[in-house]
């Protein structure tokens, strides 16, 4: 009878362990499917994940490769305009001290009048010069050197409206008034009282430009 009951036990008790058994079996089976396919899953999203950033950190580069690059053409641009601008305005002011001169010689062969005449027409160009190039490269400067310029013009057009006139006159035969004269024989002191001043300016943030 004990031999049967224990028989009646295992019966019962082996398909339970067995069903038990197996559903483990598949129950940790299908864990390692599901983490199986999760990892594959992680691993792709992380593939595609790093194509995005490599994709994205790539379009990054292209585009400061490009600012980098209109960066340093604009500022070959500057440095060009700022050393032809750098040359007018010294040619300019040179032009304007020769016309200006209380004391100037007249070459041989030329009166002293036609030389008034051709120191006058060397300052114009050279001027016009300066005046026409700012004027088409203002976009390459900032506000603090274009109105550096715009005072220069001003001031360097006043020493030669002092001195001009008094020319003008003469040359025309007409009495010129003593103020004229001594406005005009006086002009040259203005070019160190107020043009070299606004001209060294200028340098200064010429300098500061091309520091950057």
């Amino acid at each position: 009878m004990e031999t049967s009951l224990i028989n009646a036990l295992i019966y019962s008790i082996i398909p339970t362990l067995i069903g038990t058994l197996l559903t483990l079996y598949f129950t940790e089976k299908v864990k390692g499917n599901i983490k199986i396919g999760f990892d594959k899953k992680i691993e792709k999203l992380k593939k595609e994940h790093q194509i995005e950033i490599t994709k994205f950190q790539a379009e990054i580069n292209l585009l400061k490769s490009k600012e980098n690059f209109k960066f340093t053409r604009l500022h070959e641009k500057r440095f060009t305009v700022l050393e032809k601008m750098y040359q007018l305005l010294n040619k300019a002011i040179n032009e304007l001290n020769l016309y200006i001169s209380p004391v100037k010689s007249t070459p041989n062969g030329t009166t002293f009048e036609e030389n008034e005449d051709n120191l006058q027409m060397n300052f114009i160009d050279a001027h016009n010069n300066f005046a026409g190039y700012f004027s088409n490269n203002k976009i390459y400067l900032d506000d603090k050197i274009t109105t550096l310029i715009e005072n220069y013009l001003k001031e360097i057009s006043d020493v030669y409206n002092d001195y001009s006139q008094n020319h003008f006159l003469r040359k025309f035969g007409d009495t010129v008034d003593p103020k004229i004269h001594m406005k005009a024989y006086t002009a040259y002191k203005k070019v160190p009282e107020k043009i070299i001043p606004i001209k060294k300016e200028i340098e200064k943030s010429f300098k500061e430009i091309l520091e950057q």
